[in-house]
């Protein structure tokens, strides 16, 4: 039986999940549970929230939880992570490692010198340029690890175009999507709108997302809609931002918004449900969970035409796209679904039937399981 390790971002408490490598995991992992009588599988993660390591069997899985001590004075904490991920993959002995998007995990991967495959969920270099807030720093040097961890990979899986195009040619690629967890799926979402209808952002609230576009679009809607709502949901990453947003609020009038905060994967799930539309403004993206998540649940999903977003979302089949940065653009698309019920069950419809065909656990898993025994054999 082959031993796989799975190196990625994951809740030691397998519940909160805080971002799209996690849930991209998650989902995966309900896959590869098909595949358990010819795979051993790892799962390695990293975590400041626990104070020892955690090693734990769970349906079938391996989990490796290492812990990484959350003191001030202990930093930075960037070669604790790479010397115990490296020191697990020792101990753990896999035939291929396959890292999830975390550098960190993956220069361990790297030195650990077992073959190896990298998904490449985010393009860092392209996004450092517009992080702000606490992020700034880390996806800086992040950016810059990117680069030597991707020239010492043996193979990728690209979840979108732009991701193999950024990789480049010559390099052994597989092309496969973010699976999206069936919790996405059992969705269904309302036929007519209803009072207390809503928008739907997903996302730190920070430049890169550009929440604030969704703000002056939610603001002109309101004329013509009165009892439209918008709900922001998602973390502060840039508090400047965020107080800019408040702001905006306050000296305009603004009613009808909701900051929700972060939450819980089957909130989002519930939230889907009585959702106009998913709504993302953001400046940079390669193949957004969210976005995938929204079109399981068949849900219209409005986005800029940045990075992989086209590939995902079909303008005027499975969703609108606009120029980043164009609020009357995109005031103009979040209208269409508000007076057009017929386009809006349209393209939620087809939406689904997309994500069904492209994201489902089953088919990702299977695709990626390929791509384990291609690079087991040679």
């Amino acid at each position: 039986m082959a031993r796989i390790a799975l190196l990625s971002n994951y809740p030691a408490d397998h519940a909160t999940f805080t971002g799209g490598v996690e849930t991209a995991t998650a989902a995966l992992l309900e896959g590869l549970r098909a595949y358990q009588n010819e795979f051993e599988f790892h799962i390695v993660s990293v975590s400041c929230s626990i104070s020892k390591d955690v090693h734990e069997e769970r349906d079938g899985f391996w989990f490796h939880f290492l812990s990484i001590p959350h003191r001030p004075w202990l930093r930075p904490r960037f070669p604790s992570r790479v010397f115990k991920a490296y020191r697990e993959l020792q101990r753990i002995n896999p035939e291929l490692v396959h890292c999830q998007g975390n550098m960190t995990l993956g220069l361990a991967a790297v030195f650990s010198g077992y073959p190896r495959v990298f998904t490449v969920h985010g393009i860092l270099r392209h996004e450092a340029k517009k992080r702000t807030g606490w992020e700034f720093w880390s996806a800086n040097v992040d950016a810059l690890i990117e680069r030597y961890v991707r020239r010492h990979f043996d193979a990728f899986i690209c979840i979108s175009s732009y991701a193999a195009h950024v990789v480049g040619d010559g390099r052994l690629t597989f092309s496969i999507p973010n699976p999206v967890r069936s919790l996405f799926f059992q969705v269904s979402p309302r036929a007519a709108l209803q009072e207390g209808s809503y928008f739907l952002f997903v996302g730190v609230l920070a430049p890169l997302k550009r929440p604030a576009d969704l703000l002056l679009a939610h603001a002109e809607l309101r004329r013509q809609f009165p009892a439209l709502e918008t709900m922001f949901c998602g973390e502060t990453e840039d508090a400047g931002y965020v107080r800019a947003m408040h702001q905006t609020l306050a000296e305009r009038k603004i009613e009808g918004v909701r900051f929700l905060g972060r939450v819980s994967q089957e909130r989002v799930a519930d939230l889907l449900n009585g959702a106009i539309a998913l709504v993302l403004p953001s400046a940079q993206e390669n193949a957004p969970m969210v976005i995938a998540e929204a079109m399981a649940a068949g849900v219209p999903v409005v986005a800029t035409r940045v990075g992989g977003i086209p590939e995902m979302v079909k303008h005027g089949e499975t969703g609108l796209l606009y120029e980043a940065g164009n609020v009357r653009e995109l005031t103009y698309c979040l209208s269409r679904l508000l007076l057009e019920p017929l386009l809006r069950n349209q393209l939620g419809h087809q939406a689904r039937k997309v994500a069904q065909t492209t994201n489902s656990p089953a088919q990702v898993a299977a695709a990626t399981v390929a791509a384990y025994r291609q690079l087991l054999n040679e």
